[in-house]
């Protein structure tokens, strides 16, 4: 047998490196991915959302009046990089091109309106993208509603209050079209107009640029909406960057107008300001004079019954205006849900007196329930301030002593986990959870960092509160129980038999049924012996 040797440069050649394709499928092929992101992660030019370094606040300068930043690792950035030249890949795009119009609003990508027009047009598929603009030459009143929450001192909780308001906008009406090379047809997106604009919201939103350049937004909208109807693959699913912040929903509180930057000890006495609806230093007399002084509703006005001159029935009106005085004298709870059972059933109330009974219900409830000490929960909160104020400044001592301050990264880390927690509370309990994990990470944390999360845990809070507010008086009334009292009330058996067509009763459970029935039975009983 004869043994064959290898030359240096058959080794040579034979240790050479395969070229890999960069891509998710393969092991190698996802860390040639992660190479190529590295090296995209350390430019300048790219977004910063793509970097490894970014930058943060350090201080800020009192004399100059404007915040110092400085450059910290970005542990997001190579991933980012890694997402964004998938995309690239699955488009057939340059990178480089999906970098500098891929935006991310609250946690979501979007494209911006230039690029999602670039896609069209290179695509091969149609003529280039054209826009017919037409109207403009009057102005037309549009009318829409704001809601506002508004703290009633009578229920002692926030309530929507609606109001009108009317938007005078040029009649402009934006249509994008192409020709379709494969069919020669042409192609045309949803009509843009500004009545469109000012109903779903774009236009009254603060610092929207439908305000100051329409024209140039109905381009941009008729682009985005053709491109989710007829190339909906070249944009992945995802919506513009207008379309993403025009969608967003401001939780947050409006800040008060400062000079100074917003610190730990602004953001405590702006959430005392906010809960005790005064200034810290006010005095209790000076928060019931104006508290006594806010709006309160409209009380209900007990009147003598009206001399009978003929017997008929009372309308809807009357009847509010009784039960809402016997609600108002109710003794007990019992009582109480007594009243309450009777006009819920009541088929003669209309919507509006019914919806004022319920909420009437509600009130008269919370004197049954036991009163709260709000003097212990301000006591509370004062004392907890005064720790957190002796807290901070113990921690600024020992910076001035030449002691180790909190580690910047760590804390950035730190904070960016209860933001994450805070978002992700889902009630008050939850949150409650939370807040003693802020407390036990406040060593950790520097100043700022946790001026920001209060500032997020004060908006996610107010943000539930509202929405247990919002849903605070519906009732609890089943459709099964409905549908028992309108049997009850039935004159014949057709009003019978429409319980049984509707829709719903089939989406009952089977105990519910039987009830139903049997409460049927009885009622044909007593109409027809």
């Amino acid at each position: 047998m004869t043994s064959q040797v290898m030359t240096t440069e058959q080794l040579r050649t034979q240790r050479k490196p395969d070229d890999v394709e960069a891509s998710f499928n393969t092991y190698r092929g996802f860390q040639a991915m992660s190479h190529m992101a590295e090296s995209l992660a350390n430019s300048t030019i790219i977004p910063e959302a793509f970097r490894n370094t970014i930058m943060i606040k350090d201080r800020y300068d009192q004399q100059a009046k404007k915040w110092l930043f400085r450059p910290e690792h970005n542990p997001n950035g190579v991933s980012n990089c890694i997402i964004a030249l998938n995309m690239a890949q699955r488009l057939g795009a340059d990178p480089m091109m999906i970098m500098q119009n891929l935006y991310l609003v609250d946690g979501r990508p979007s494209w911006s309106s230039q690029f999602i027009i670039a896609a069209i047009n290179s695509s091969g598929r149609y003529s280039p993208l054209r826009f017919d603009i037409s109207g403009g030459d009057e102005e037309i009143e549009i009318p829409y509603a704001v809601t506002d929450w508004v703290y009633n001192q009578a229920t002692k909780k926030k309530e929507p209050v609606e109001a009108n308001q009317v938007a005078r906008v040029k009649n402009y009406k934006c249509v994008a079209w192409v020709v379709e090379k494969a069919t020669g047809e042409r192609l045309e997106s949803t009509p843009i107009t500004m009545e469109m604009a000012v109903k779903e919201g774009w236009y009254q939103k603060n610092g929207s640029k439908w305000q100051s350049m329409p024209e140039q937004m109905l381009r941009y909208r008729a682009a985005s909406f053709f491109g989710r109807i007829y190339a909906p693959d070249l944009l992945m699913g995802l919506r513009s960057q207008d379309e993403e912040v025009e969608s967003m929903i401001d939780v947050t509180p409006e800040p008060a107008p400062q000079e100074e930057p917003t610190t730990l000890n602004n953001i405590k006495r702006n959430v005392v300001k906010e809960v005790l609806g005064s200034e810290p230093n006010q005095t209790s007399d000076d928060v019931e004079k104006k508290a006594s002084s806010a709006k309160k509703p409209e009380p209900v006005a007990e009147q003598a019954p009206p001399v009978e001159k003929e017997a008929k029935k009372p309308t809807s009106a009357e009847l509010k205006r009784e039960y809402a005085a016997k609600l108002n004298k109710a003794e007990t709870y019992a009582e109480l849900n007594q009243l309450h059972e009777q006009f819920i059933i009541n088929k003669e109330l209309t919507g509006p007196h019914l919806a004022y009974l319920k909420d009437t219900y509600t009130q008269a409830k919370e004197k049954f329930k036991p009163k709260e000490e709000p003097a212990k929960d301000l006591i509370v909160g004062e004392l907890k301030r005064l720790q957190e104020e002796a807290e901070a400044m113990v921690q600024k001592n020992k910076q001035a002593e030449g002691a180790p301050a909190v580690n910047e990264i760590k804390s950035n880390s730190i904070a960016s986990g209860l933001k994450v927690s805070i978002e992700n509370a889902e009630n008050l309990d939850a949150l409650a959870v939370v807040a003693q994990t802020i407390r036990d990470s406040k060593p950790s944390l520097t100043v700022d960092h946790m001026a920001e999360v209060l500032q997020t845990y004060a908006a996610r809070k107010k943000f539930i509160e509202d929405q247990q507010d919002m849903f605070a008086g519906v009732s609890d009334v089943t459709w099964t129980d409905k549908a028992i009292a309108d049997i009850e009330a039935a004159k014949n058996q057709d009003e019978i038999n429409f319980i049984f067509t509707d829709p719903q009763f089939e989406e009952q459970s089977d105990p519910d049924k039987q009830r139903i029935n049997n409460a049927a039975q009885k009622r044909e009983a007593e109409l027809f012996g």
